[in-house]
């Protein structure tokens, strides 16, 4: 067995932390001082040796020179007397004089040795004389013994420091950390064991007390948290046993692990656990063919996810069920992991039967459009068959007439040239020719109108000399226009082209049919046109054309009706004459023409006709 690691409490390693920081402060400081004071200590001894060296050099060059043997040994003795002096020896080379040495008897502590030449000098104008050669020895025991006592000093001092700071330190510890850490372990030990919402008493607004406030408004989270997830189970749990759909969850092999009592009614069972009780096998509970079980079985595990899939079984009672399954696989929520199958069953037999009945009224209304689109095809057949037939009608009574009617305006037109009538017969004549020329304008318009229904108006453009144009429309209604004393004001632009590509016919048709209202809807006032060039570009010149009046004008809730065939919006005797076909015909030649006639009108104000052409310049 291994060993267990040694617990070292929180307490205890911040008070040794503590200790050794300042322990090593301490020393730090200590060491230093000492160091700092030892070198001053060895600098003082240095100075005072070298002002010993300089009084024995003064104080015995006499004694030496005079050979004044007492007066040396009392030097001797003098400087021997202090206790830093270890030795001294002089050396007279000239002289004949032993050496003189004194020494103690204890050796030396880190001994400093100088050497240094005793001059005698009678006169201070006279040359100095070398006399003897002295050695000075001191010793640092003193200053050794003051170094030692300062490192004793700072030994107690660092003791004192260490006691002192891990005695506040435990009682700083204690009541700033141990007390508040052990007050959040017995709070984390009491929401471990379930009692949500527990708090603890804030001693300190510090970190722990920051700590200690989030530790409680954790566990207040937590305890909401905890009444949300109760509440929202206990949800969860009320949609599962009251859904009307049936919900079941099963495991990998197919097991039933808990199904709603929707499904345990589906099923033939009075509630969910008679039904587990009969059997936790899907095989047991629900009656499907082997042949649709493996193939749900294979689509589930291959795609993990069914939808809406139709499925016919039985229940427990036998009874045929149509029934769609929607079923999906999950991982499971616990430790052991393996996976669930999540699945939903909703009963469509009603459905079903009535997408067969559904089904069964489609067949039938399908026959019935089947027959319906056959009787409209036969009837559009004879419709198309009867236009074909009133448009040939047309066609050969308009020829019908036409040919008896150029032979009356003929033998008229001879009439009217023999100077031997008289003028009343002249006139009943002139009336005869009228009405003939009349009578030839409805039968075109009405053979116009004929070959627009039947699609066989064709334009036929060509090169056209538009003012040429224009002056035969003015030239064939000027005279009417005098005759009803009216205002004829022609407006043609100055940069109209001289040549266009046009079905000349058809314009001067439109031109004439609308100059021709304008006239027949004034009395007084007078009849106008304008042609305008608006724009060339690339050989295509947009002109606008416009007719205007100041005749009785139409109402606007008329507008609508005036370019529908046979329709005469004016209420009034002059329109006797007239078939109501002519605007129509107009603006059907427009269209062809890629444009579109407008109107503005006021009743009593006069009317404006206006459409804009784009034509083919010819070179």
């Amino acid at each position: 067995m291994g060993r267990s690691p040694v617990s070292i409490g929180i307490q205890t390693r911040l008070i040794a932390g503590i200790g050794l920081v300042a322990s090593m402060l301490v020393l730090a400081l200590g060491w230093y001082w000492t160091a700092a004071e030892e070198r001053e200590l060895s600098r003082a001894l240095v100075q005072r040796e070298q002002r010993m060296a300089d009084l024995v050099a003064r104080s015995f060059a006499a004694p030496i020179w005079n050979l004044d043997s007492a007066a040396i040994e009392n030097l001797l003795d003098a400087v021997m007397a202090d206790p830093e002096v270890h030795a001294i020896e002089m050396v007279s080379p000239g002289l004949n004089v032993a050496p003189v040495r004194r020494e103690r008897s204890r050796p030396a502590v880190q001994p400093l040795r100088r050497e240094f030449p005793v001059f005698y000098q009678s006169s201070p104008d006279a040359e100095p004389t070398l006399v003897a050669n002295a050695v000075l020895v001191s010793t640092q025991a003193l200053v050794q013994a003051q170094v030692a006592h300062m490192r004793n000093f700072v030994a107690g001092l660092l003791a004192a420091t260490l006691a002192a700071v891990i005695a506040t330190s435990y009682v700083l510890v204690n009541r700033l950390v141990t007390r508040p850490v052990k007050r959040l372990g017995a709070l984390a030990q009491r929401v471990a064991r379930g009692e949500l919402g527990a708090r603890t008493e804030v001693a300190h607004s510090d970190e722990i007390g920051a700590l200690t406030q989030q530790f409680n408004s954790m566990s207040e989270r937590l305890l909401t948290s905890s009444q949300g997830l109760r509440q929202s189970e206990q949800r969860f749990r009320s949609l599962f046993e009251n859904a009307t759909e049936g919900i079941f969850q099963a495991d990998a092999k197919g097991r039933i692990l808990s199904l709603n009592r929707a499904l345990a009614k589906m099923l033939g069972y009075a509630s969910p656990r008679e039904a587990l009780v009969a059997g936790r096998r899907m095989r047991t509970l629900v009656q499907v063919e082997g042949a649709e079980y493996k193939r749900i079985a294979h689509a589930l595990a291959r795609y993990r996810l069914l939808q809406q899939v139709p499925l016919l079984i039985a229940n427990r009672e036998g009874r045929a069920l149509w029934v769609e399954l929607s079923a999906h696989v999950v991982p499971a929520a616990d430790a052991g992991g393996g996976l669930l199958i999540e699945g939903m069953v909703s009963d469509i037999s009603l459905r079903r039967l009535a997408e067969q009945e559904l089904t069964h009224h489609r067949d039938h209304l399908e026959d019935l459009v089947t027959e319906r689109t056959l009787e409209l095809s036969q009837a559009k057949q004879r419709a198309e068959s009867a236009s074909r037939a009133k448009t040939r009608f047309l066609a050969n009574m308009s020829h019908e007439f036409r040919t008896p009617l150029n032979a009356i305006l003929g033998f008229t037109q001879l009439l009217q040239m023999d100077a031997s009538l008289t003028a009343a017969q002249q006139s009943k004549i002139g009336q005869v020719r009228d009405s003939g020329e009349h009578l030839l304008s409805l039968i075109t318009d009405v053979l116009d109108t004929a070959s627009i229904e039947a699609g066989k108006v064709r334009l036929q453009p060509s090169s056209v000399d538009l003012r040429a144009l224009l002056d035969m429309v003015c030239d064939s209604v000027r005279l009417r226009i005098e005759q009803k004393q009216l205002l004829f004001n022609i407006d043609l632009g100055t940069q109209l082209p001289v040549r266009v590509l046009v079905d000349g016919q058809r314009l001067r048709q439109v031109l004439l049919n609308l100059l021709s209202n304008a006239l027949k809807y004034t009395d007084v006032g007078a009849v106008a046109l304008a042609v305008r060039l608006l724009s060339v570009e690339a050989g295509m010149a947009r002109l606008s054309f416009e007719v205007s009046d100041s005749g009785i004008g139409i109402a606007a809730h008329q507008l609508p009706r005036l370019f529908q065939p046979f329709e005469q919006v004016v209420d009034d005797a002059r329109c006797l004459g007239g078939t109501g076909l002519g605007l129509s015909i107009s603006q059907q030649l427009m269209r062809e023409m890629g444009s579109e006639i407008h109107v503005h009108s006021e009743l009593g104000a006069g009317s404006r006709f206006s459409f804009v052409l784009s034509l083919h310049t010819v070179a």
